[in-house]
């Protein structure tokens, strides 16, 4: 079920009814239940007075909350990182970017842009902190799948700019710069948020001038040398 949401399999705002979820995964209505209580405490869906549960829908709030604390376990999470990074680190991180440009689907993407985030969590060696960062992931995992799923012209232009913005903290973990490590990742996940439905179609002017986007106009991604990924 949580994959499902994550996925959108379970469209925001969608009812989920009890009876139907047991007999769609072949269980009783119990561990049903009992999931529905997780998913709640996760952040995923919302119990209403009527006794529905519906999907969560993320509001524009919920995304600043979302980020903000990203910002602040992520940047201490790569601050750490740097510290301990090897060149093991550096050749994942430089397969996971190659798999990027490569996925077929915004939702491939999605999950193959948390992993990364999270290897560099995990590889930050505090567990309270990589604790902390599991029990939210699965909300801000939720939002990516919603900025992924942008119309297919635009798709092009946010994977670039995600993909450009894992490059830069690769550098500075590269360097083994940790105060500069933790100020990239904070300014990567800050500029996501422009590309959340609502906000505004793509990063603005300031936001694309200081990631150096290297992608042309109207959705079409210029390739970024992956290999040497500090030649641009």
């Amino acid at each position: 079920m949580r994959r499902g949401i994550i996925s959108g399999t379970f469209k925001p705002g969608e009812a989920l009814a009890e009876p139907a979820l047991a007999g769609r995964f072949g269980v009783s209505r119990a561990p049903v239940r009992e999931a529905m209580i997780e998913l709640e405490r996760a952040g995923l869906v919302q119990f209403e007075i009527t006794g529905r549960t519906r999907v969560r829908m993320l509001e524009e709030k919920d995304v600043v909350e979302i980020v903000e604390a990203r910002i602040a376990l992520e940047s201490m999470g790569a601050r750490l990182a740097a510290v301990r990074w090897t060149d093991e680190d550096t050749r994942w991180i430089e397969r996971s970017i190659t798999a990027q440009q490569k996925a077929a689907s915004g939702v491939k993407f999605s999950a193959l842009d948390i992993a990364m985030h999270e290897y560099i969590m995990n590889r930050g060696g505090n567990d309270r902190l990589f604790t902390l960062w599991q029990f939210v992931r699965w909300q801000f995992e939720m939002a990516l799948t919603h900025i992924h799923s942008l119309q297919e012209t635009q798709a092009p232009d946010l994977r670039c700019f995600s993909v450009t913005g894992h490059r830069k903290v690769l550098k500075a973990l590269v360097e083994r710069q940790p105060e500069m490590a933790a100020k990239v990742m904070s300014r990567h996940i800050k500029d996501s948020i422009e590309w959340y439905p609502g906000k505004r179609r793509g990063p603005s002017r300031q936001s694309r001038a200081r990631i150096a986007l290297p992608c042309k106009t109207r959705g079409h991604a210029v390739p970024v040398n992956v290999l040497n990924p500090f030649s641009q």
